[in-house]
């Protein structure tokens, strides 16, 4: 049976956190709506049975039968999804009340966007550092962007200058979309072998449409340590996957002028990789990565990188003899 939202909660071994997470949409002002809890093999199980007792019979639960990631959980709930739009909330977030409803109303009132992301707002014990450092990140690209004041809480966005913007960066509510089923399907699947599968996403949903941005943070994000984003990660992985996004881009058949800065990007996103190799004592790895940059190009940023190794290098070379 079909339904106006289908909201994706995929789950790992938090289940006081989902119960929370269910329960910010079963008291959501839009009633029409169903959940898919999409379980990545949690130790124990989710018990359906007792979910739908708790929270009624609107909640299927899926199970994987090993844990497969985040961005599997989520195509897996957008595969069973019947819900006119498509919604996503993370175990450990909540929506506030009238979340679905103002994202709803927003995309029938104003049909030439295909996809609105969401503002987020933190709570938890670490949310003053984190909203301090959302925000700033927000105020970056917002200012790149220069929107469209639709309304005193929405903004709309040219195509072309929203991708260029996240080129640079994809701060928290471009991760937090909301879309029809057929516009999510038509930006494809989430990149399951991709540690930032948001910001992959988001740079696709840019190139597909008209986007917008709710300017009220109704996706609360909780910053307590606990998820998978909040955990410590090593900078170089994410600068591995972002140049891996570059890369997917670059295969893309876009237009050439968007080939040319997705390849300039590409160039300065490996600069900043081969610094995190030097910071790490792993030079080899560091110009390495730098020349194998030049598929795309030639710019300033490669020449003076590799004249700095080399003439650090030469330095330590010096020093060695010397001793």
């Amino acid at each position: 049976m079909s339904c106006l939202v289908t909201v994706i909660i995929p789950t790992h071994n938090r289940p006081d956190l989902l119960d929370e997470a269910i329960s910010s949409v079963v008291n959501q002002t839009l009633a029409d709506c169903e959940i898919i809890v999409v379980d990545d093999c949690s130790t124990p199980p989710v018990n359906p049975a007792q979910i739908q007792e708790k929270f009624g019979t609107k909640i299927k639960v899926l199970r994987h039968p090993a844990s497969l990631g985040g961005a599997t959980a989520k195509n897996t709930g957008i595969k069973a999804a019947s819900g006119k739009y498509i919604a996503f909330l993370d175990d450990d977030d909540l929506y506030a009340p009238t979340y679905l409803e103002k994202a709803v109303s927003t995309l029938e009132n104003h049909p030439e966007i295909n996809t609105l992301f969401m503002s987020v707002a933190w709570f938890g014990p670490n949310s003053k550092w984190t909203h301090e450092s959302y925000t700033d990140a927000m105020n970056k690209i917002l200012a790149d962007l220069a929107g469209t004041q639709v309304t005193e809480t929405l903004l709309e966005f040219d195509a072309d200058r929203l991708f260029k913007a996240l080129l640079k960066r994809v701060p928290m509510a471009f991760q937090r979309p909301v879309a029809t089923r057929e516009q999510v399907r038509q930006i494809g699947l989430y990149q399951e072998d991709c540690l930032l599968w948001d910001c992959d996403w988001a740079l696709r949903a840019a190139l597909n449409g008209r986007c917008g941005l709710v300017t009220e943070g109704l996706y609360l994000q909780r910053s307590a340590g606990q998820g998978y984003s909040s955990q410590p990660r090593r900078r170089m992985d994410h600068s591995l996957s972002n140049l891996e996004i570059k890369k997917q881009l670059i295969k893309r058949n876009v237009r050439p002028d968007l080939a040319k800065l997705i390849r300039l990007n590409y160039i300065q996103s490996a600069q900043d990789l081969s610094w995190e190799y030097i910071n790490q004592n792993q030079g080899l790895l560091a110009v390495k990565t730098m020349l194998a940059s030049f598929q795309y190009g030639i710019h300033f940023l490669q020449i003076k990188f590799l004249a700095h190794a080399l003439y650090s290098c030469g330095l330590s070379l010096f020093s060695k003899i010397r001793r």
